[in-house]
């Protein structure tokens, strides 16, 4: 039973090595065929039994897809066809391989070795940028045109896939908790005090007396008046401010270990090897 193994290469230079170290590898020049785009200037094929006859067609996308219908005939379905013939119309070389069951791990390994591409990953690249199915009437892609799709691919090469592992940070923020609120106010109570007081008075006393009155008596005999005046103390009262106690209001700072427990997720990535090649049989 024979297998047909396809390659796809972004570098027509890699596609030529491959068909070379096929053909050390000890595989027929014959069952060897390479299908290219040349910078849109047409289509072309290299090798095979009888590539020639399968570039037959009105135009060229009939040519590319007469190609493959002559390499595969109904062993693969229209989908997988057209992701080929789409490949070659875009600018890649497509190096397909007919070989027994001997040779069939040996050529795989050539072609993963030399570079070709994953066909499922370039067809889900082709449908990310609106690609349905492959249009015969579509133009070929220019030498600018697959230059920038070999470069977008390259950049492409290699996929960074984040681990991503959440980490639980721990701050402070402050917060009210509590307090005092001070009032103050002003009050009044009775209070009493003692103080001895000093008052003057008259007192008028009347004296029986018999001598002879003197020039002095006769002189104080005059018409008129006089005062005789008292004093007398009463109670001044007056008030002083005195600071008899003082409250204090101030804060203290304790400080406490609190532990925080939460849960933090993690992406892990697992790699699983496939099979780069895509492998169809031929009877």
């Amino acid at each position: 039973m024979s297998t047909t193994l396809v390659g796809i290469f972004d570098d027509y230079q890699a596609a030529q090595k491959a068909v070379e170290q096929l053909s050390q590898a000890g595989i027929k020049q014959g069952d060897i065929s390479i299908a290219r785009n040349d910078g849109g200037k047409g289509y072309m094929t290299y090798g095979g039994a009888n590539s020639k006859d399968y570039t037959t067609g009105t135009s060229i996308g009939d040519k590319i897809s007469n190609f493959f219908d002559g390499i595969f005939g109904t062993d693969i379905n229209d989908d997988e066809r057209g992701v080929y013939a789409e490949s070659v119309r875009r600018g890649a070389t497509v190096v397909t391989v007919n070989t027994d069951d001997k040779m069939l791990d040996k050529a795989a390994d050539v072609l993963n070795s030399a570079g070709a591409v994953n066909v499922d990953q370039r067809h889900a690249a082709y449908q990310a940028s609106g690609y349905k199915k492959f249009d015969q009437k579509a133009p070929l892609y220019t030498a600018e045109q697959t230059t920038n799709e070999t470069r977008n691919y390259a950049n492409q090469g290699e996929i960074a896939l984040p681990v991503i592992e959440e980490q639980l940070n721990v701050g402070k923020r402050v917060v009210q908790k509590g307090g005092v609120r001070v009032h103050t106010r002003v009050t009044e109570k009775p209070v009493e005090a003692s103080v001895n007081l000093r008052e003057e008075h008259v007192n008028v006393e009347r004296h029986k007396v018999d001598r002879a009155a003197s020039d002095a008596d006769f002189a104080a005999i005059k018409e008129g008046t006089f005062d005789v005046t008292t004093k007398a103390e009463v109670p001044v009262a007056s008030k002083d401010a005195r600071v008899v106690e003082e409250v204090v209001v101030g804060k203290n700072v304790t400080e406490r270990t609190e532990t925080v427990s939460d849960t933090v997720k993690r992406t892990d990535v697992q790699v699983e090897e496939t099979d780069a090649q895509s492998r169809k049989a031929k009877n």
